[in-house]
């Protein structure tokens, strides 16, 4: 329960990041960048060592560091033109797709208490994210009609909510089948592997962020430097904490209670430090989250 804690506290304060970087002038992209060399440091230092190149885990290293960095980004993205609270909802709705797979895939048990909690776990995440008229003055409709003035794309813009939906999802699954089936040692190989992914992704968004550049479509700031510290740590230890959780509950029961749990947070942190609204529905939602986790939790 301590390693579940802790890594839904990490990501909470990873999703409060992305809402600020606005208000300071941060480049997204640019930022995310720097926070995955941060978290190769971070994971360093942590383990004493850097990941091993011919480990079992690498290629699937490899592949989740570029799911890990386009997700990323969609999910800053949802943030900025969505908000917090709804970022927050659909990106966690991939326990629609990461809890069928570890009952199926791992034979885990499916009981009453824990079906039921499934349910009202769906049913949260709905409540949370069913959309309320917004007004004129909503500083998220604003925020998408200054990004599609700017010339951005209006697929674009309604891709990064999809995409942090699935994207999520599939580094859910990913991470389990690697943490069951190929991790030598689960518990002591996890921070390794986390800073491998890291590492990967870092790779591969340098690239891009080198090219947008090069060619004038990016501006170098050193406040990009800012936001990828303040996200590097927390973003690091989410995934490690994650993974030390997996080892010790049935994956069917910590991945929803870490995700309704974030969603709850989030929720709250939107409404009181960012003024974001929520309808009625949206408090149901939180609500029905909250008996899920109970439910989930007793029946582990």
């Amino acid at each position: 329960m301590f390693y579940l804690l802790l890594s839904i506290l990490c990501s909470t304060a990873l999703i409060t990041v992305f809402k600020l970087f606005p208000r300071f002038g941060i480049d997204t992209f640019g930022a995310i960048v720097i926070n995955y060399f941060v978290c190769v440091l971070a994971g360093s230092f942590y383990t004493g060592q850097l990941p091993d190149l011919g480990a079992p885990y690498m290629p699937y290293a490899l592949i989740l560091g570029v799911i890990f960095i386009s997700c990323f980004y969609a999910v800053g993205m949802t943030v900025r033109l969505f908000g917090v609270t709804i970022s927050s909802v659909l990106q966690k709705m991939s326990l629609l797709i990461s809890v069928p797979y570890a009952i199926l895939a791992f034979h885990e048990p499916a009981g009453s208490f824990k079906v039921i909690g499934l349910g009202l776990a769906f049913a949260a995440v709905l409540a949370s994210n069913w959309p309320e008229k917004l007004g004129e003055g909503d500083s998220r409709k604003q925020e998408r009609q200054q990004y599609l003035a700017q010339g951005g794309s209006l697929l674009l813009l309604w891709f990064f909510p999809i995409y942090s939906f699935g994207g999520s999802g599939l580094i859910e699954v990913l991470l389990q089948f690697v943490q069951q089936k190929v991790l030598l040692d689960p518990e002591g190989d996890s921070a390794a592997f986390s800073t491998a992914i890291f590492g990967s992704a870092g790779l591969a968004g340098a690239l891009v962020y080198l090219y947008q550049l090069l060619s004038g479509k990016a501006n170098w700031s050193w406040k990009n430097l800012g936001g990828g510290l303040a996200l590097g740590i927390p973003n690091y230890f989410s995934i490690v904490f994650l993974l030390l959780a997996l080892n010790v509950w049935d994956k069917s029961v910590v991945l929803p209670i870490n995700n309704i749990s974030i969603v709850m947070a989030t929720a709250l942190i939107g409404l009181f430090f960012f003024h974001e609204r929520l309808s009625k529905i949206n408090y149901i939602g939180v609500l029905l989250a909250i008996f899920a986790i109970l439910l989930m939790a007793y029946s582990q």
